[in-house]
C-alpha cells in the first residue's frame, strides 16, 4: 500500500475546485510561503542573503509580496539586495576610471562583465519553493494514479493544465499508471473541446436564440487549461 502524505489529501480536496489542482495548490502554497517570509523571516540573516543573491524576487513574486501590506519588511529585504548592487557598480566605476582611455572594444567587454556581475547568482526563492512544491504534487498524482479516490477526483475535475500534465507524464514510469493518466486527461479535454464547439455553434447568429449554458465560459477555461492558472508560472518558464 502506497503511503499517503498531506499532499495526497490536499489534491483530493482541491480537484473538485475549478481549474488545475496543481496550479491552485501552488498559488496557495506560494502565498503562504511569502506570507511567512514577511512576518517571520525578514530579520533572518540567511533569508536576507538569499534576497541579496537572487537580486530580490522575480517580477511576479516581487509584486505579489509588495501587495501583502508589509512595506517595512519589503524595505528591509530589498535594501540588502540593492546595497550589493551598488557595491558592484561602485567597484566597476572605479576600475573604469583607473583604466583611462579605453578602446571601444575594451569598453564593450567591461560593460558585459559588469552586466554579468549584476545577474542573480541564485533563483528567486519563491520560484524555487514553487518548483519544489510542484514536483511533490506531481509525484503524488503519479504514485496514486490507480488509487480509486484519486481517480474519481481527477476524472471529475478540470484536469491538469498542459504544463503540469507534461510534467506528470515525465515523472510517471509505470506504463499502467501512464495509461490511466492519459485516459483521464483525454476524457477531460474531450469534454472541454465539445463545450468549445457548442459555444461556437451558439455564438453563430443563426442560433442567437439559444440560451448559453456552461459552455459559455469554455473559451476562458481553455486558456487556463493550456497556459496554466493565472499567476502561477510568470517568468519561471523563461528563466528556469
Amino acid at each position: 500500500m502506497t503511503h499517503k502524505t498531506f499532499g495526497y489529501f490536499d489534491l483530493l480536496e482541491t480537484f473538485p475546485k475549478p481549474g488545475c489542482a496543481v496550479c491552485n495548490l501552488l498559488l496557495r502554497d506560494t502565498h503562504a510561503f511569502l506570507d511567512s517570509i514577511m512576518y517571520e523571516y525578514v530579520m533572518d540573516p540567511e533569508t536576507q542573503n538569499k534576497f541579496r543573491d537572487s537580486r530580490g524576487l522575480c517580477d511576479q513574486h516581487g509584486w505579489q509580496i509588495a501587495q501583502m501590506g508589509s512595506g517595512l519588511g519589503v524595505a528591509v529585504l530589498y535594501e540588502r539586495a540593492l546595497g550589493d548592487l551598488l557595491e558592484t557598480l561602485n567597484a566597476a566605476a572605479k576600475g573604469i576610471t583607473r583604466s583611462g582611455g579605453l578602446s571601444r572594444l575594451r569598453g564593450s567587454k567591461e560593460g558585459t562583465t559588469l552586466a554579468d556581475a549584476l545577474e542573480p547568482s541564485q533563483p528567486c526563492i519563491a520560484c524555487k519553493h514553487l518548483t519544489e512544491s510542484e514536483a511533490r504534487y506531481l509525484k503524488e498524482i503519479s504514485q496514486h494514479a490507480n488509487d480509486p479516490k484519486l481517480q474519481a477526483a481527477y476524472s471529475a475535475s478540470d484536469g491538469l493544465c498542459l504544463e503540469h500534465f507534461r510534467g506528470l507524464l515525465r515523472v510517471t514510469g509505470s506504463p499502467a499508471r501512464l495509461q490511466t493518466l492519459i485516459a483521464m486527461q483525454t476524457d477531460i479535454w474531450t469534454r472541454l473541446r465539445a463545450e468549445l464547439n457548442e459555444f461556437m455553434r451558439k455564438s453563430d447568429f443563426n442560433n442567437a436564440g439559444e440560451k448559453m449554458g456552461a459552455e459559455g465560459s469554455s473559451w476562458r477555461r481553455v486558456v487556463a487549461r493550456l497556459g496554466g492558472e493565472h499567476g502561477v508560472f510568470g517568468l519561471r518558464r523563461l528563466k528556469p
